[in-house]
């Protein structure tokens, strides 16, 4: 079969391969990682990548395509967008607070701790000074298995396939890479606690996680500890490596680190967590009871599926607003030209839009917004390329749906009303940055007095720096795993009812949103 040279800029890679291959396949071979949120099935549109015919440079005109629907037929330069999705959080010395300093392993040289939150869509790490207590440094990007699919299903069957090992590799590789940006010895490094859902800690073990979508639905492990050389991490090989225990097949130790770092499981109160994320995993409990369940929502906030999503980085828009001249305003961090829409940018522009009657109430753009078809699709301009899609929209609502009927199902199923919740705990990465306002208006989180929300930000990975710290944290984690009760929503006919009902901004039952009136 005829082979053609492939040119991959802007790192210069060269590669021949045969007629017809497609073009995310050549950039595998060339060893040049490209993210696929949809898995190659061209639904996402994010692998987009510049092309040119090599031998008529003069004369030819670039065209943008998917990497993952197009084949190569002749000699061609591909120029790939520049990758900036590592971000630097923080590298503050802070004081962790916590009341016990018994860290897992103590030294009395340099003795660090890492901490990782593996989520779906993005890999957190903190490293810690297990001998003060001192968060040193952290770090995020995205994880690497999203070549492979955004989401959970997607990674399952994609290891069913026989492609465990290299989602593990590919894990581990964005772990390190986080690792390496650490300056110090990161061969101090004697304790490392993982957290993330069920699927992910399996990956991050290399154990196929396939059992998870069958019967009886069961984890292969709930909880493991190995060392820091079987880790494969950059981490001393004699470390203790300690994943937080998953309590069932979509409940992971992300949950049960979120329950640990609000400290709902030691009050007497009733509370509910929310955790807005690519699984949108809900607790409710207090001191005596502990549920927890979770539903398939989808990276829709976290930029996966997005026309214009990104993280939460320099260029994303974070926050936005409908003046009353119908102008859009909106604030970019870094404060330089929007290149994209964050989570927390994209829930205000959703609630505006709905709120401003640029889309009714089922997600459809109203003759007010004045779009314009692109591709098939119609696209509202938000800033210069800058777009929310009606497909954008329609991914939102279903993520928000199974966010708020998660939640909904567990309060009706426990014979209480949200009017009995004293208080609403919020994480997920983007849980810090989220308008409360809009998120209601939108009708992902409950109509309730604002007070009641407290926001965690990325409990997960805190919830892993406290157990590198605490006994006392440690000994929590055992007795909420051990009395979790998990909650299958898919065998729930009210999950179904209520999912039903919350596919409309806010909601059919305009009583659960009083403060918005509903046309």
């Amino acid at each position: 079969m005829k082979k053609f040279k492939v040119r991959f800029l802007p790192s210069d890679v060269c590669v021949d391969v045969e007629s017809g291959t497609l073009i995310a396949d050549a950039a595998s071979s060339a060893g040049i990682k490209m993210r696929l949120p949809c898995n190659g099935n061209g639904r996402c549109g994010r692998c987009n990548v510049i092309i040119s015919k090599d031998n008529k440079k003069d004369q030819c005109n670039s065209e943008r395509t998917l990497a993952c629907q197009t084949h190569i037929t002749d000699n061609i330069e591909i120029s790939i967008p520049a990758d900036e999705d590592t971000i630097i959080a923080s590298k503050d010395h802070r004081k962790i607070k916590i009341d016990d300093l018994t860290p897992i392993v103590t030294s009395k040289k340099n003795n660090y701790g890492l901490a990782v939150d593996i989520g779906t869509t993005t890999v957190a790490v903190s490293i810690v000074d297990m001998n003060n207590g001192l968060d040193l440094y952290s770090a995020a990007s995205y994880n690497l298995q999203g070549s492979h699919g955004d989401d959970v299903l997607s990674r399952i069957e994609y290891a069913h396939d026989g492609g465990t090992d290299e989602l593990r590799r590919s894990v581990i590789e964005t772990i390190n890479d986080l690792i390496r940006t650490f300056i110090g010895d990161t061969n101090e490094i004697n304790a490392v606690y993982v957290s993330g859902n069920t699927t992910m800690i399996h990956l991050f073990l290399g154990v196929d996680p396939s059992p998870i979508r069958e019967l009886p639905y069961l984890p292969v492990i709930k909880e493991k500890e190995i060392t820091g050389k079987e880790s494969s991490l950059l981490v001393n090989k004699d470390a203790k490596v300690i994943c937080m225990p998953s309590p069932a097949a979509y409940v992971g130790g992300d949950v049960i680190s979120d329950i640990i770092n609000s400290e709902m499981d030691v009050s007497d109160d009733l509370s509910l967590l929310i955790d807005v994320g690519t699984n949108g995993e809900v607790a409710l409990g207090n001191n005596d009871v502990m549920l927890v369940c979770s539903s398939s929502a989808g990276p829709a906030f976290e930029g996966g599926k997005m026309t214009s999503g990104m993280m939460a980085k320099s260029g994303a828009i974070d926050s936005f607003k409908i003046n009353d001249n119908e102008k859009f305003e909106f604030t970019v961090i870094g404060g330089n030209e929007p290149k994209g829409i964050c989570g927390s940018g994209f829930i205000d522009i959703l609630a505006q839009l709905f709120l401003k009657g640029y889309i009714d109430k089922k997600g459809k753009f109203t003759f007010k917004a004045r779009t314009e078809t692109v591709n098939g699709k119609k696209m509202l301009t938000i800033s210069k390329n800058v777009f929310v899609s009606e497909d954008d929209i329609h991914n939102a609502i279903m993520t928000k749906a199974a966010i708020y009927s998660a939640s909904s199902t567990l309060i009706r199923g426990l014979g209480v009303t949200m009017n009995d919740i004293k208080k609403i705990y919020i994480a997920g990465g983007f849980g810090n940055f989220i308008n409360a306002e809009s998120a209601i208006a939108f009708g992902m989180l409950p109509d309730v007095p604002r007070e009641r929300f407290i926001y965690l930000g990325n409990a997960s990975l805190a919830g892993a720096k406290h157990s590198l710290l605490s006994s006392s944290v440690r000994n929590r984690i055992s007795e909420v795993f051990e009395r979790t009760t998990y909650v299958d929503l898919g065998s729930d006919p009210m999950f179904s009812d209520e999912y039903i009902s919350s596919l409309f901004i806010p909601h059919t039952d305009s009583s659960r949103f009083p403060s918005y009136k509903i046309v």
